[in-house]
């Protein structure tokens, strides 16, 4: 039963991944909202629009804002938000305008910010699709796995030998070997972070206080991308008490821009008020776009992956 034990493992751990990340990105934010607002854990912020791009046009179109607010430390950071515009012709949403934004501290290290309202808003046509898609993926999951369980126990013996002599538990144990190694690609390059520095990161974007620090030291890096370089700086700053403190960082630069900056010899840095030591270049810490791409792509591949082995379970067991 070696290989019967195997495969169901892995169907196991591929349909509870995905049903994981189904809920949490169909409930976490709108109930999260609403009950952190309940318990006073969500911070307004008036944030003035920088930008506006649109991404979907329509009669409600999907915008990108990127806003300029104080953080809860008082220096001013960059984020980018997405909002449905249900009321176009009120022009809300405007560059060089001002818009309220809630900060939810309880989503740390996730992304906090959100179009803040005075009232608690979420689409319940919104929920009630969400519990649909669900429910019909824990039914789908129900049926698949119960009637391959009830195959599979009516002749062990055979199915043995079926799985054995399958790929299908070839294909499983490539997709979680491929999945793990991307991920740890991805982090040693620093594009994906582990949990302690994405919450490291975050208290250093929204309680951390910028300052302007001097280049000590810098050493190039292989190309991250073409036309791209990745410098490692190395850097010393000041706090207000005049204490000096040093920190090194890596950036991704575009080749026009290295000689730039190098001339400038200054970086601009945020450092945790409570603890200097930690410290990063402010820009990594604004920028996720890049980062988003590649967590974005890294899903997708995983979706592929986990999408063929199912069907090869599927097409072997039925």
């Amino acid at each position: 039963m070696t290989y019967t034990i195997l495969t169901l493992t892995i169907i196991g751990i591929v349909l509870l991944f995905w049903l994981n990340n189904l809920i949490k990105n169909c409930f976490s934010r709108s109930f999260c909202i609403l009950k952190n607002r309940k318990s006073k854990s969500i911070e307004t912020k008036e944030a003035s629009i920088i930008s506006v791009k649109t991404i979907k046009k329509g009669k409600k179109p999907l915008l990108e804002l990127l806003v300029l607010f104080e953080n809860f430390s008082g220096s001013h950071i960059h984020r980018k938000i997405r909002v449905w515009d249900s009321k176009p012709h009120l022009h809300r949403f405007e560059q060089d305008k001002s818009i309220p934004v809630g900060l939810n501290i309880a989503r740390k290290p996730k992304d906090p910010i959100f179009l803040s309202q005075e009232v608690c808003r979420f689409s319940f046509v919104f929920v009630l699709i969400c519990i649909l898609k669900i429910l019909l993926y824990v039914i789908g999951s129900y049926i698949l796995i119960s009637v391959a369980l009830e195959k599979i126990f009516s002749s062990p013996e055979e199915y043995e030998f079926v799985l054995r002599t399958s790929q299908t538990w070839q294909i499983g144990l490539i997709l979680i070997g491929v999945s793990v190694l991307l991920y740890l690609l991805l982090q040693r390059i620093g594009v994906l972070v582990n949990g302690k520095t994405n919450e490291q990161n975050w208290n250093l974007l929204y309680y951390g206080v910028g300052t302007t620090a001097n280049i000590i030291d810098y050493k190039n890096t292989e190309p991250f991308i073409k036309n791209d370089k990745t410098i490692q700086f190395s850097y010393a700053f000041k706090t207000p008490l005049g204490k000096r403190f040093e920190g090194f960082d890596k950036k991704i630069i575009d080749d026009a821009d290295v000689d730039s900056l190098l001339e400038s010899d200054l970086l601009d840095i945020m450092y945790l008020p409570n603890n200097p030591e930690v410290s990063r270049i402010k820009e990594n810490l604004e920028s996720q776009d890049f980062v988003h791409f590649l967590n974005r792509l890294f899903m997708i591949a995983v979706f592929i992956f986990s999408v063929v082995f199912v069907f090869s379970f599927y097409k072997t067991v039925f």
